[in-house]
């Protein structure tokens, strides 16, 4: 027994031995070796992006260019910027969506973006904020990386950047960030520790995703809470009352940082769609019980709601078929494979996106959340995520949802309550790196029976696995609101989608399982950590990358498509041989295609904020840009319809019939100018009796404006009006005027009190009347008179000054301490040397 004893001693200290081989880098030499291996699986998997200098082709990418070029084009020959962009919907205002211009991190980001991709260095920012915040939690390297290369390759993720949706992407990829410096502040509660948190908070504050940035806020509470309110318990006042103070100041100067765009996009709020309930004149009793400024109704924000059953597409990627458009591999109807299937079944309206976070992810940090159930950070974490889990809901939790839309400031704005996920994406990754480092801590030389907690967990995960795959035998696979195909063409879809689940509940449990050996074997003490680790993170790896592959679209060059996308046709030239300021009123299809703002002012378009009083036009009286009112066409100064039918109306000429594109060109002969002269009004404050009112064929716009209020002058219908367009540009719109009575100047621009400024002869003009639902116009008296329409939003320029201010007081702060700890340590150095 002896020799025995002495023989497993030997075998031990020789296991020792290996494992303590299998580290011999310093942690400072792993780090960068982990950073660089990061770096390389990034340009591996954004390659088209990173090396071949392509993108995405996703609808946002083209509807973005389509809006922005013509304003951009000016702003390059000009050198002035367009806060007024013309060309989408009769005009809408863009100051509030200009770039932070103010420079901070994300002006770093940008700078590099434009060498090496700006997605690839907000990934890599990304990565490395995961990888130091789970570093500083006192993580090792190889653990650190295993959170940081997960949290990046979240198949979520890839969805919002293939779909343009680039602003969400870039604030979900500063939450470590923030993390990070939050948390160091919470450590040293030093006001250096509250500048880094000012700073990273403000830069996510600055990419313009508000509800992103509202989910990090309720984040940097939940890590927060516990420490602080320790404080207060444990009746430390003095730290309590500085903590409290530096964590306001910090989060005050994180969005003063902001304040261009931030305030701006408040300032626009009230007049866009999502600060509205729009009127529905099909529904007026449901509109008018709704206030003024209700946001979106709750029926449209929580659409995309998660129902709790589809929490178990965390682990199983295909549970409810995955994607809407899933292109079919499989082999149960073979004449469909390499074809397009509409996989998803869920009870959203439809998806882009996986929100498969990793069965060895989930894995893990259950084992974490476990093992560190004492964590208070852990705690308040856990607690955060159901919360934000219990969010996703939205309509299937429909009695939290409503406390926070009904009494949260601003929350009623949001759309897409699962949005919340996302951020639980990157919560999980915490846990799981938990979850590497108690396994790493875990005393292996005990008995199975000393383990078992963590065998519990890992037999749930198989055993839920395998209930799952037998009662999903029984699943309709069809969605719960009916589907539009003949009973054939359900029936294979169905096949296709039992198909695709049994895949990938045999590739969940094919994954518990691996997992399970792995560990088992390495409290066998068959396998060092090091290896476990770097097993384990290589099949999450495999596994979220090859989820990711599933998530594909076309790459492209932008410059070409945007030649070949945005070719100029003969409807085009057509059109843009009329060089007089009108608008034009793309019809059917055509109508949400941004395609058209490219070369011409158009009504049309697609944006989801676009002006609130558009949008009620675009509902009630275009009837979805299929109907000619002729009423709006006059008010929006429209002057060129195109059409894919033919149209026959004595007030419409065909110009052009392009039958390559199948597009026909009608002059509207019956037209306003973008400025005309009435002498009556009709004053109609219900918005309802407004929008019938201009459904009447009987109505004339030419002759009689409706106004919300009575004119304090009299008004009459000029015997002889003319009226000239000397210059049109997105800031500024010069008229030369003539009317022989005093008479109402309507001006076709969409009014908007914050930004227009009408100068009539040089002196600015305190009435303006918002006239015929959504346009504008001034009194003018008899005579020869210039008017200027000029969009000068002062809330720019001093919100660009703030942002300026505020962001120069961090950078004193950082350049004070950082002479501050040079000059200690040089005193030091003396002081050591004498």
């Amino acid at each position: 027994m002896a020799k025995k004893s002495k023989k497993t001693k030997q075998i031990e200290s020789t296991k020792k031995t290996v494992e303590t081989k299998s580290i011999n880098l310093s942690d400072r030499k792993q780090d960068y070796i982990f950073l660089v291996i990061l770096t390389a699986i990034l340009v591996f998997i954004l390659k088209p992006m990173v090396i071949d200098g392509l993108s995405p082709q996703g609808v946002d990418v083209l509807a973005s260019i389509g809006t922005n070029h013509k304003v951009l084009d000016w702003t390059k020959e000009s050198g002035d910027k367009a806060l007024w962009n013309p060309n989408v919907f009769a005009g809408m205002p863009r100051y509030q969506r200009i770039p932070p211009v103010t420079f901070s991190i994300d002006t770093i980001l940008n700078w590099l973006g434009r060498f090496f991709n700006n997605i690839f260095i907000y990934y890599l920012f990304g990565g490395i904020g995961a990888y130091l915040f789970l570093r500083y939690l006192k993580m090792s390297p190889v653990i650190s990386f295993a959170g940081a290369i997960t949290f990046v390759l979240m198949p979520h993720y890839k969805s919002l950047f293939l779909e343009g949706h680039n602003t969400k992407l870039r604030a979900l990829l500063l939450l470590p960030w923030i993390s990070l410096t939050f948390k160091y502040f919470l450590d040293k509660r030093s006001l250096l520790g509250a500048v880094f948190f000012a700073l990273a908070f403000g830069t996510q504050i600055r990419t313009q995703h508000y509800q992103i940035v509202f989910y990090t806020g309720l984040l940097v509470f939940a890590i927060g809470i516990y420490p602080i309110l320790q404080d207060l318990i444990k009746k430390n006042y003095t730290r309590f009352t500085k903590s409290s103070f530096l964590i306001i100041a910090a989060v005050t100067l994180a969005i003063m940082t902001a304040s261009q765009p931030l305030f701006l996009a408040k300032e626009y709020l009230p007049w866009s769609k999502r600060g509205k309930t729009t009127i529905n004149l099909a529904d007026p009793a449901k509109t008018k019980s709704l206030d003024k400024s209700d946001g979106v109704s709750i029926e449209y924000a929580t659409q995309w709601s998660t129902a709790p059953s589809e929490l178990l597409t965390w682990a199983i990627p295909r549970y409810y078929g995955g994607m809407s458009r899933e292109k079919y591999t499989g082999d149960a109807i073979p004449q469909l494979k390499g074809q397009e299937i509409p996989g998803y079944w869920g009870e959203m309206p439809f998806t882009q996106s996986y929100e498969y976070m990793g069965a060895i992810t989930l894995l893990l940090a259950m084992i974490g959340l476990y093992y560190n159930r004492k964590n208070k950070l852990l705690i308040s974490l856990a607690i955060f995520a159901g919360f934000l889990t219990l969010l996703s809901f939205g309509r299937h939790a429909d009695w939290f949802y409503s406390i926070f839309y009904n009494y949260i400031p601003f929350f009623n704005k949001f759309r897409a309550p699962m949005m919340s996920v996302t951020v639980t994406f990157f919560i999980m990754t915490v846990f799981a790196g938990f979850g590497l480092n108690s396994l790493k801590n875990i005393k292996r030389n005990l008995s199975f029976k000393e383990h078992k907690p963590l065998l519990i967990i890992l037999g749930s995960f198989l055993g839920i696995g395998i209930i799952v795959w037998l009662v999903g035998q029984g699943f309709s696979f069809t969605k719960s609101t009916g589907e539009p195909y003949n009973a054939q063409t359900l029936a294979a879809i169905k096949t296709i989608r039992q198909e695709m689940f049994n895949g990938d509940m045999l590739r969940y449990i094919a994954l518990i399982l691996a997992s399970a050996v792995a560990i088992i074997a390495y409290l066998k003490q068959k396998i060092p950590f090091t290896a476990l680790a770097i097993l384990l993170v290589s099949v999450a790896i495999i596994d979220l990358g090859n989820i990711q592959t599933r998530v594909n679209k076309k790459y492209i060059n932008v410059k070409k498509l945007e030649k070949s996308y945005f070719g100029i046709t003969e409807t085009d030239q057509t059109i843009l041989t009329d060089k007089s300021v009108y608008r034009v009123y793309p019809l059917g299809e055509q109508f949400g295609n941004n395609r058209w703002a490219y070369y011409h002012q158009s009504i049309s378009g697609y944006t989801p904020i676009k002006m609130f009083t558009i949008e009620e036009f675009v509902q009630n009286n275009l009837q979805g840009g299929r109907f000619a009112n002729r009423n709006i066409m006059q008010i929006l100064n429209v002057k060129y319809l195109v059409s894919q039918s033919d149209l026959r109306a004595a007030d419409l000429q065909l110009v052009n019939k392009n039958q390559r594109h199948g597009l026909n060109t009608y002059l509207y002969i019956d037209h306003l100018k973008r400025g005309f002269f009435v002498g009556e009004y009709t004053k109609i404050e219900d918005e309802f009796a407004r929008l019938k009112e201009l459904n009447k064929p009987t109505f004339k716009v030419d002759s009689v404006a409706i106004l919300e209020v009575d004119l304090p002058e009299k008004i009459s219908t000029p015997d002889s009006s003319v009226v000239s367009v000397l210059s049109s540009t997105p800031n500024l719109t010069e008229f030369k005027v003539f009317t022989d009575k005093q008479a109402l100047f309507v001006i076709s621009e969409i009014y908007y009190p914050p930004g227009w400024k009408v100068l009539l002869d040089g002196q600015e003009v305190e009435n303006i009347y918002k006239t015929d639902h959504a346009i504008q116009s001034i009194v003018v008296p008899a005579g020869e008179h210039t008017v200027e329409l000029k969009f000068e939003p002062e809330s720019y320029e001093n919100n660009v000054l703030y942002a300026a201010g505020s962001l120069g007081l961090l950078y004193l702060v950082i350049v004070s301490s950082a002479i501050s700890m040079f000059l200690k340590n040089k005193n030091e150095k003396v002081e050591k040397a004498g």
